[in-house]
């Protein structure tokens, strides 16, 4: 019992000491997050005083007693409901430009906290616009990917890094963290990225177990009440003929339902084995897609997609990269060929008529020379 214990403790230590884990599912969600961001915030601008400027002081009664006035310094410092809309709209702005650094992946050990707080501090002018679901996810997702590298691939970070290694060889050694001399060991990073993975993936399966029990405490979602009714609102439809065609297949409501909870029940379980694990990621990822689409509710789907890309492992990741770039070269290869093959085809088209005029000019000489008189011999 003792080695066994010691056996397992060996493999999880190693798990979250020798490398990186989910560093491709992390940029993705690094990605996602900034650049739904600045999209948010850009369909917020039109309407940005009414929702959090002086002018959404209508609600102030829906909010005064939020959780969100207790927020730490400095969350508070940078906005205000006082302040004047000229002034909150640059600051949105401020806020827009480091999303975009967050997305692209640059000096993410200044930007990432940076980003954090400037958000949290955007979430306190109106509680009630940014206390809903999804926004929850973000917050929680953003402040667990403080621990993580984030920049360790498809960032500007690893690029510089791809030209320093390539510029000074071997040789040079990524600066690390730490206060004049003193340095933190290599195995921190590494351990506080994995369990920052850890930490996303436990939320995300609190929510699923979460949402399938409440689902199983009564029939509504058993009959397939639940998902049936919702099809039908208008508020809720993006495509109506889309809804329309989707709650008439009675098959259809009733699996969707069914796979719904216990896709979601099951889902800690199915990440216990790479098939069950595939299983569990179509199912949830199909069932956000269709949220999405016939809901219309695509910033909830985006923020649980995105946060499921951390159970897709590094090596899957690596081997769709290989053959997105093996295909884009086919592609240019074929693009090469094809772009040949019509001067050549023209030069062998050069080349037949002129040796065909070159024959007949021959072949006119040898008749002309044979109808010709005899002369004096």
């Amino acid at each position: 019992m003792t080695r066994t214990i010691s056996g397992l403790w060996a493999q999880l230590s190693a798990w979250l000491m020798d490398a990186r884990r989910a560093t491709y599912g992390l940029a993705l969600l690094r990605i996602g997050l900034g650049a739904s961001t600045v999209v948010i915030l850009a369909l917020y601008l039109p309407n940005l005083s009414y929702t959090f400027g002086r002018g959404s002081q209508w609600g102030q009664a829906l909010f005064r007693d939020s959780s969100v006035h207790s927020y730490a310094a400095p969350i508070g410092w940078f906005f205000s409901r006082g302040e004047p809309d000229e002034l909150l709209v640059v600051k949105t702005i401020v806020l827009m430009a480091v999303a975009v650094a967050y997305a692209l992946g640059w000096r993410m050990r200044v930007i990432s906290p940076l980003f954090v707080v400037l958000w949290l501090g955007f979430s306190t002018l109106d509680p009630v616009v940014t206390n809903t679901g999804h926004y929850q996810t973000f917050r929680l997702f953003i402040i667990f990917l403080l621990f993580a590298d984030t920049s360790f691939r498809w960032s500007l970070d690893s690029l510089r890094r791809t030209r320093n290694i390539a510029r000074h060889g071997d040789s040079w050694i990524p600066p690390r963290f730490g206060l004049g001399k003193a340095r933190l060991p290599e195995w921190v990073p590494v351990l506080s990225n994995n369990i920052a993975a850890i930490l996303i993936g436990y939320q995300l399966c609190v929510i699923y177990v979460t949402s399938a029990l409440w689902k199983m405490q009564g029939a509504t979602w058993v009959t397939g009440v639940a998902a049936y009714y919702p099809l039908q609102v208008e508020e809720l439809t993006l495509f109506p003929w889309l809804n329309h065609l989707a709650w008439q297949i009675t098959p259809a409501v009733f699996v969707a339902s069914w796979v719904s909870i216990y896709g979601q029940l099951l889902f800690p379980l199915m990440l216990l084995n790479r098939w069950t694990r595939i299983l569990g990621l179509v199912l949830v990822t199909g069932m956000h897609a269709s949220i999405a689409i016939l809901l219309a509710l695509p910033w909830f789907s985006l923020m649980m997609i995105l946060g499921d890309m951390v159970f897709v492992r590094d090596q899957t990741w690596r081997r769709c990269a290989d053959w997105v770039k093996q295909r884009i070269a086919r592609r240019r290869s074929a693009g090469v060929r094809s772009r040949s093959r019509p001067a050549s085809a023209g030069d062998a088209s050069d080349a037949s008529d002129a040796s065909g005029a070159s024959g007949a000019s021959d072949v006119s000489n040898v008749s002309n020379a044979l109808s010709a008189p005899a002369g004096p011999r």
